[in-house]
This record gives C-alpha cells, sequence and structure tokens, in this order.
C-alpha cells in the first residue's frame, strides 16, 4: 500500500457549502444519500479501515484501531485514528439516534517539538454514510471538515519575531468498516467486487473498457495479412448481407490469446476456429490492456472477410 500522505488544503471558506456552524454545538445532521463513491476507488479523501491498520507496521499497539463505532446511552461515538509514528490525527463524532451531529472533536500530532501548542476546533462539516449506523455494522461514511487552527508561540519563539496566528484547514476523511469475508479475501479481492459491480469488468476479470485496449504487437498491416489467410466463402456461414464474420477473442495479461475465448458466430462449422488456434502468430504477438496503469485481460474484435 502507498504511503498515504495528508490531505490538508487550505482554501478560502467563504467559498465552501457546509451544513452549519458550531452555534449551540449544531453540526447539522448524518446525510444518507442515495448514491455513495466508491470508498476503495477514491483517492482524495484520508482512509481509515483495517487495511490501513495492517500497514502501520510501527505499531505495536494491538488495540489501534484506524475506525472504530461505540454506543455511548443514546449516541453513538465514530472515531477516525491514523498514526504513523512520524505524524498522526484523531477525529471523533458524536451522533445522536436521530443523527444529528453534536459534537465533533479532531487533534493532530507530530513528532516536531517546539514547545508551541495549537488549539483545533471544527467549525463545520459535511458527512455522508451510506447506512443508518444505528441500524447497520458495516457503513461507508466521508466527511469534510473546516477546523479553525490557534496556534500559541512559545516565548523564545516571539522573540524571534513569531507571532500568535489563527489559521482554516480542510480535512477530508472516510471510513470503512469490512466484514469478515472483506478482511479475509483481501483489499485486492474487494477492489475486483467492486470493479465487477460497477461493470468495469466481467467475473472472468476480462475489462469491458480499459484505458488502452489490446494491440498487435507486429503492427497493423502484418494483422491485416493475417486475417486475409482466413476469407471465408459466404456457403460456409449464416450471413446473408453483412461482407465480414466477427472474430472475437480474449487478450490475456500477458500479451496471449485465450484459446477458448475465440468465437465467430454464424458459422456452419468450427473448421476456421480450428485454423485461427493453430496461428500462433496471431495468437502470441499482442500488447495487453492496461487499466489504470497494470496490464488486464480484455477482448478484441477482428473482421474475417466474407467472398461471395
Amino acid at each position: 500500500m502507498k504511503i498515504i500522505k495528508t490531505i490538508l488544503s487550505r482554501v478560502i471558506i467563504g467559498f465552501l457549502i457546509f451544513s452549519c456552524s458550531t452555534k449551540n454545538n449544531d453540526f447539522g445532521k448524518l446525510v444518507i444519500p442515495d448514491y455513495l463513491l466508491v470508498y476503495e476507488n477514491n483517492e482524495s479523501y484520508f482512509p481509515h479501515d483495517f487495511f490501513i491498520e495492517l500497514d502501520m507496521q510501527c505499531m505495536n499497539d494491538k488495540d489501534y484501531k484506524a475506525v472504530s463505532i461505540k454506543k455511548v446511552n443514546n449516541y453513538l461515538k465514530i472515531i477516525n485514528i491514523y498514526n504513523n509514528c512520524f505524524f498522526g490525527h484523531r477525529i471523533e463524532f458524536k451522533i445522536s439516534k436521530n443523527l444529528d451531529i453534536t459534537d465533533i472533536k479532531y487533534d493532530y500530532s507530530s513528532d516536531l517539538i517546539n514547545g508551541s501548542k495549537t488549539k483545533y476546533i471544527v467549525e463545520k462539516v459535511i458527512f455522508f454514510v451510506d447506512k443508518n449506523p444505528f441500524e447497520n455494522e458495516f457503513i461507508t461514511g466521508y466527511y469534510t471538515l473546516q477546523i479553525r487552527e490557534e496556534l500559541s508561540v512559545r516565548k523564545l519563539l516571539k522573540s524571534e519575531g513569531w507571532n500568535d496566528t489563527v489559521s482554516y484547514n480542510i480535512f477530508n476523511g472516510k471510513f470503512k468498516v469490512y466484514t469478515e469475508e472483506e478482511k479475509i479475501n483481501g483489499l485486492d479481492w474487494v477492489i475486483s467486487q467492486n470493479e465487477i459491480c460497477m461493470g468495469i469488468k466481467d467475473s472472468l476479470d476480462v475489462y469491458y473498457s480499459p484505458d488502452v485496449f489490446p494491440r498487435f504487437s507486429l503492427g497493423d498491416d502484418s494483422l491485416i495479412k493475417i486475417l486475409k489467410q482466413f476469407e471465408i466463402d459466404r456457403s460456409e456461414t449464416y450471413e446473408d448481407k453483412r461482407n465480414f464474420a466477427l472474430l472475437e477473442m480474449v487478450v490475456d495479461e500477458h500479451g496471449k490469446v485465450i484459446p477458448n475465448s475465440v468465437i465467430i458466430n454464424g458459422l456452419k462449422s468450427k473448421k476456421l476456429i480450428y485454423e485461427i488456434l493453430n496461428c500462433e502468430t496471431l495468437l502470441s504477438n499482442w500488447d495487453s490492456a492496461f487499466y489504470k496503469g497494470k496490464p488486464v485481460k480484455s477482448k478484441v474484435n477482428l473482421r474475417i472477410q466474407i467472398i461471395d
């Protein structure tokens, strides 16, 4: 897993739309939209989940939890923690049974010590969840915090010209409570299931619309010459209008055609398919498709000329 970078962006608060101000501890409600971003696909939010815990090799605390949800009387506490032994943060939300956000605590820590202190005050929030956390254990959440940072500079630094300051930051966070099946099968499996559900690929890992489609590595001219030798008489097909038959086949991650994927519809016999399967040049010389920088399986469609 890549080293996670802090997603703290300085912005002009006047251009942001948030739920409510902090007056009377009223931050608004949890929002449960009809559709929520796919957790594993969105990298603009700082993650808190089981797989982040596994990545924290420096943490010897077995009780360390990146995300925890605790019921206290009629309230829920949703806590997100990150610590890589150099810097970390802790965010705690208090949620009432009618989904009001009644309190938020944010704290940031680092190994840089100069005697100065920063007080963090969450002023506004947008908080989305995919399910009601009082009714569902396995939930996903996204939130954006507007944070007021009050820096108190130590006396020695003041003598060097440093001053107390107030600044505003934005923190984008997300969390997910994974099922035991997801934990056992691993993050790659979870991502794969997401891609199937979203129609990015089929259950055999064949991608419908990769970023880069397969290409014949010997060039288009060579491909045309190879296909020319497979031209077929119309009498050997059930096609009475088109002047071509469509050859479909899947190219795998290594640039090889998967033999049992070769299909030509509308033929009266499998003779041509057998001939194609014996053409090693056509089956082995492909540059594989790519999706998000990795080689993947994908389908190619080629035309076989029908001769009258």
